[in-house]
């Protein structure tokens, strides 16, 4: 059997703790899972590590768990924030899913001139976080931010502490491997940015590339969907930053 992993609200995690679990939680566990009394499951809360516990308790519509052991403190990847462009709502739960599996620490929708959709349903989107997270044995949680206009997002003051990889696919950029191995990011914030199906505007690449510390890259000589662009670019820069 599959080890069952739940990611939990709780702020403060520890030995002898008791979490009472609910909602869909606890339809996974008793109707999905089949969980009784005295099983085992593992639990975290993006703070303080992964902890077994043990249900004790076993109600009508929620049961309690009893913390009995640490397993592993907390692990942080690489900082890296993933600014998106929105699209579709099926592929924004692929985006979800798979970018937390390979270790985005921040998710930053963005709104651009050639964006379809403005909006996301933010509950979704998180849901599909903790659910990979869950699967893939991350013990933090990935920040949702809330969704930005791209020149808002790059007036932020802090911008010159930050990193820019921006995948572009205008044809100009060199291969992310020349790019990537001349950068010395001494622990700085690296921020992908991916643009929507029509590409950034003109005037958007001319925006970003104001940006001193903006390194464009070349996915390809295809023209890649938001969705498949993101999943190359995040494996770039891991591989780079030795994540793999």
């Amino acid at each position: 059997m599959r080890k069952i992993r739940l990611f939990v609200a709780e702020k403060n995690l520890f030995i002898g703790a008791k979490i009472k679990i609910s909602d869909g939680d606890f339809e996974y566990l008793t109707k999905v899972m089949r969980q009784k009394t005295g099983d085992k499951i593992f639990i975290f809360n993006g703070i303080d590590g992964e902890f077994a516990a043990e249900i004790f308790a076993l109600e009508k519509k929620f049961l309690t768990v009893a913390i009995t052991e640490k397993i592993s403190d907390l692990k942080k990847p690489s900082d890296i924030t993933l600014a998106f462009a929105l699209v579709k709502n099926v592929r924004i739960d692929f985006i979800a899913a798979k970018a937390t599996e390979l270790g985005v620490t921040r998710f930053q929708p963005i709104v651009t001139q050639h964006t379809i959709v403005d909006k996301m349903n933010h509950e979704r989107f998180v849901a599909n976080v903790k659910e990979a997270c869950e699967q893939c044995e991350r013990n933090d949680f990935p920040q949702v931010l809330e969704i930005k206009k791209l020149d808002k997002f790059l007036s932020d003051p802090k911008i010159s502490e930050k990193i820019f990889i921006l995948c572009d696919e205008s044809g100009s950029a060199l291969k992310a491997s020349a790019v990537l191995s001349k950068i010395n990011v001494a622990a700085k914030e690296i921020v992908i940015l991916v643009g929507p199906e029509g590409g950034f505007s003109a005037a958007e690449f001319a925006a970003m590339r104001q940006l001193k510390n903006l390194y464009p890259i070349s996915l390809g000589a295809r023209i890649l969907r938001s969705d498949t662009a993101i999943i190359a670019a995040i494996t770039l820069v891991q591989e780079f930053l030795g994540d793999f």
